[in-house]
C-alpha cells in the first residue's frame, strides 16, 4: 500500500452479479472506534457464503461489497475500550463479510474483540484463515445434535472443509462416525481424521438407516438422503436448508430438524462471545496435535474471481486462502 495513513488496497464488489464483478479498489484506511480493532489481514479464507453474497443469493453484502468472513492477522490498532487485546497480537476469527461488518479481503479490517482468538502456534499464519467458519459452523451442528458418546453420526460429505471438522470433533465426543467422500482417496482422508466407517456418497442408502444424529452439509437432494437415513425420533442438521423439501420422512419418523446458520451473530450481534470462545479452545487442539487443520489452497487475491468461478464449477477441492500478506 502506497499510503498507510490514507488508504488501502482491497477486492470488492459494486453489485451482485458473476464473478467478474470482483475487482480491486481503494479505500479509505478504516480506523477503529470504541470496542474495534483493526487487523492487519495475512490471510482471508473463501468460503460458499462468499460466493452466494456476490450472486445476490444473499442479500447481505459489507457496505463496502467487501467480502471474506474468515480472516488471521495481527493486531494494527485497537479502539477505546478495548482491554483484552494489544497491537502485534496474532489471531484469528470469522469477523466478518456480512452486512454490518467489514470484510477480510482488504488489506485492513475492523472487527469486533468478541470474535477473536489466539491463531494456532503451529500452522503459518494465512493458512489459520481456513478454519474459523468451518469450524464453527461443525461445532454448532454438533451442539445443535446434542452429540454423545456412542450415539451413531451420518456425515454427508465428510470430505469437505465443514465436514473435515465435524468428523475430528465429532470423534473427540465419542460418537461412532459414519461419513461420505466422492471417491476412495477422499474416503482415506476422512478416515484419516478419525471416521469410524466411510461409503461414497452414491452408495449411502445402501446402509441401515439406524442413524441416531445426522449431520447434511450439501443441503438439496443431500438432506432429503439424510431424513432416509435418519432412525425414528433421529435429529437431523444441515447447514444448507435453502430449498423446498418433501418432508415426508421427517413427519414420518417424528425427526427433529436443525437449521445451521452460523453468520446469525454477525449479523444479530448476539452469541459472538461463544464463537471467539470456542476458535480459542479450537487453537489449543491444533497445537496439541488433537485436531488438524483443513487442507487449504493459498491464491493472491488478484485471482478472487477465479477462486469464485471454480467454486461455481466444482473445481475447488480444498480450502481457499488469499495471501494479502506475509
Amino acid at each position: 500500500m502506497n499510503d498507510v495513513a490514507n488508504a488501502m488496497k482491497a477486492w470488492a464488489m459494486t453489485q451482485p452479479g458473476p464473478a467478474d464483478v470482483l475487482q480491486p479498489v481503494r479505500l479509505a484506511l478504516p480506523e477503529p472506534g470504541s470496542g474495534q480493532v483493526r487487523i492487519r489481514v495475512v490471510g482471508s479464507g473463501f468460503n460458499p457464503l462468499d460466493a452466494k453474497i456476490r450472486a445476490g443469493l444473499a442479500a447481505i453484502p459489507t457496505s463496502t461489497g467487501v467480502p471474506g468472513c474468515d480472516v488471521s492477522g495481527v493486531i494494527d490498532a485497537i479502539g477505546p475500550d478495548v482491554h483484552v487485546w494489544q497491537p502485534g497480537d496474532r489471531v484469528f476469527a470469522c469477523a466478518g463479510g456480512v452486512k454490518g461488518c467489514d470484510g477480510s479481503l482488504a488489506e485492513y479490517m475492523l472487527a469486533d474483540p468478541a470474535l477473536l482468538a489466539p491463531a494456532p502456534e503451529t500452522l503459518e499464519l494465512v493458512q489459520a484463515a481456513a478454519l474459523p467458519l468451518v469450524s464453527i459452523t461443525a461445532w454448532e451442528a454438533l451442539n445443535r445434535l446434542d452429540l454423545k458418546p456412542g450415539d451413531r453420526l451420518l456425515i454427508l460429505g465428510g470430505s469437505g472443509g465443514v465436514g473435515q471438522m465435524a468428523v475430528q470433533l465429532a470423534d473427540l465426543r465419542g460418537a461412532h462416525v459414519t461419513a461420505t467422500a466422492g471417491t476412495e482417496a477422499r474416503q482415506a482422508l476422512v478416515r484419516s481424521l478419525g471416521a469410524d466407517e466411510t461409503c461414497l456418497h452414491a452408495d449411502v442408502t445402501s446402509q441401515p438407516a439406524t442413524f441416531n444424529k445426522v449431520l447434511d452439509t450439501f443441503g438439496g437432494v443431500s438432506l432429503e438422503t439424510g431424513l432416509q437415513m435418519a432412525s425414528p425420533y433421529a435429529q437431523v442438521a444441515t447447514i444448507n436448508a435453502r430449498n423446498t423439501y418433501d418432508l415426508t420422512q421427517a413427519h414420518a419418523k417424528a425427526l427433529t430438524l436443525h437449521a445451521v446458520f452460523m453468520a446469525l451473530p454477525l449479523l444479530t450481534g448476539q452469541g459472538r462471545d461463544e464463537h471467539g470462545l470456542f476458535l480459542k479452545w479450537l487453537s489449543g487442539q491444533i497445537d496439541a496435535g488433537q485436531l488438524q487443520a483443513p487442507e487449504v489452497e493459498v491464491f493472491h487475491p488478484e485471482r478472487v474471481a477465479d477462486v469464485h468461478r471454480r467454486y461455481e464449477a466444482g473445481e475447488l477441492r480444498g480450502k481457499a486462502v488469499f495471501r494479502v500478506a506475509d
